[in-house]
């Protein structure tokens, strides 16, 4: 397809990480990364219930209030019940942006791939309707390879991060991920190279910091990194949907680049909402590994049936592991962030002070 200029590209707005971006950029979109933008509920507590998530009220609010009026178009995936309901209640009540469904199996085995391509070809008829695009196989396949460039240089950033002391602060790296998801491919190149120019460790003294690993809903903010680090211990990595866990997984060149596409996000690692508990273990346990964790701090939002259910399990798996474990709750904008202020001060001071020898370094 010809190549619109930025001011004409239309933005296609996603939340969830199996949203595949190769669609969006084969259309000549600009992929935006959607997170709720209001700071209190107005009108979105009069259609849903106090006791639900509070991302997914959070958006319900945005859109009720004209906040999403930037994006041409909302891709929403059935990554939970709760927002595979928003999804219904945008169409219900929310005229503009438009908003387009995906479907996303729970299985990881061939059937689930050829399903799950069935459901892209759905999505990209739909959106070529709606937006009056037209996207091929050949600007599917020339999604994946810019997609492949970005992933591998976010990817050094983080396997960078095994280095004692890391050549960046959890907050800075964080910050970073969410600029790459918010803003157009083309206004974060420069930054994303900034960052792989300046891999130098963060000070001599964070050597004997304790090393931690955050898992779960850890926001669109860095509130929760910040806090650890004001606290004299080292966000060293975060296995998020917004972080490792996002940029893992190349798109590999096949005669049919949307079962290629199809096949990278299923099988890359896999999320809460996923059933192999076994290979989030194992992943887990390498990742303890490699980057010498000292302690994990697993955040979730509140209401969050799946941050809730994976936290329950996994606590007690780091614990008999000798891995100390901190499980927090947020609101989505953090503002109970003194409460955990405190429980986070007290968790770094019983982590463990290893020595300089007992780190790698590179």
């Amino acid at each position: 397809m010809s190549h619109q200029p930025p001011h004409n590209r239309p933005k296609i707005g996603w939340f969830c990480s199996y949203v595949p971006e190769e669609i969006i950029l084969a259309a000549d979109g600009d992929p935006v990364r959607l997170e709720g933008r209001v700071e209190t509920f107005r009108e979105a507590d009069t259609y849903l219930h106090g006791n639900l998530c509070f991302a997914v009220r959070n958006i319900f609010e945005s859109g009720l209030g004209n906040h999403y009026n930037d994006v041409d178009a909302i891709i929403f995936a059935n990554s939970c019940d709760g927002m595979r309901r928003l999804y219904e209640l945008f169409r219900q009540y929310i005229p503009k942006p438009a908003a387009y469904y995906l479907d996303v199996p729970k299985n990881q085995d061939e059937n689930a791939i050829a399903y799950f391509s069935a459901q892209l070809r759905k999505l990209i008829n739909d959106l070529e309707k709606g937006l009056a695009v037209s996207i091929s196989d050949r600007d599917l396949t020339r999604a994946g390879l810019q997609m492949n460039a970005r992933r591998r240089k976010m990817l050094k950033l983080f396997e960078g991060q095994q280095a004692s002391p890391p050549p960046f602060l959890g907050s800075a790296l964080h910050t970073l991920t969410i600029q790459e998801g918010r803003l157009p491919k083309t206004d974060t190149e420069l930054e994303i190279q900034g960052f792989l120019e300046k891999m130098q460790p963060v000070g001599p003294e964070s050597n004997s910091m304790p090393r931690v690993l955050v898992l779960g809903n850890e926001g669109t903010t860095p509130t929760l990194f910040r806090l650890i680090e004001n606290s004299r211990a080292q966000a060293v990595l975060f296995d998020t949907c917004r972080g490792l866990n996002h940029y893992s997984g190349l798109v590999a060149p096949e005669t049919d680049p949307l079962q290629a596409i199809a096949r990278r996000y299923l099988l890359k690692p896999s999320c809460a909402r996923m059933p192999d508990r076994a290979q989030r273990l194992a992943r887990l346990t390498a990742l303890l590994q490699d980057y010498a964790i000292d302690g994990v701090v697993y955040s979730g939002v509140q209401f969050c049936d799946y941050a809730l259910f994976e936290s329950a399990w996994l606590e007690p798996f780091l614990k008999s592991r000798g891995v100390p474990v901190l499980v927090v709750e947020n609101d989505y904008i953090w503002s109970n962030t003194e409460q955990i202020r405190t429980r986070v001060e007290a968790f770094v001071e019983m982590l463990p002070q290893k020595t300089f020898d007992k780190r790698r370094t590179r």
